[in-house]
């Protein structure tokens, strides 16, 4: 009983993490936005606003679960 607690713990507790080209591409904009007297870029734990799930994020307010992804295989669009 207490591994079934557990493993809903766990579940609930992922979060989508930004990869780390990206929180590295950010670090350097806020050296820059530093000097140059702006605000710096916060990376935020948010909820998406569609899921529910938690993720990651420096402005967006859904984790991507919305997002339709196609792509063509001989000029046909595949959904």
């Amino acid at each position: 009983m207490e591994s079934l607690a557990q493993e809903t713990v766990v579940s609930t507790n992922k979060i989508k993490l930004l990869p780390v080209a990206v929180i590295k591409e950010i670090e350097q904009q806020n050296k820059a936005r530093r000097l140059m007297g702006l605000s710096t870029i916060e990376i935020k734990t948010r909820t998406c606003l569609n899921c529910s799930g938690l993720f990651q994020s420096a402005g967006r307010r859904t984790c991507g679960c919305n997002t339709v992804h196609t792509s063509s295989l001989a000029g046909v669009e595949i959904i």
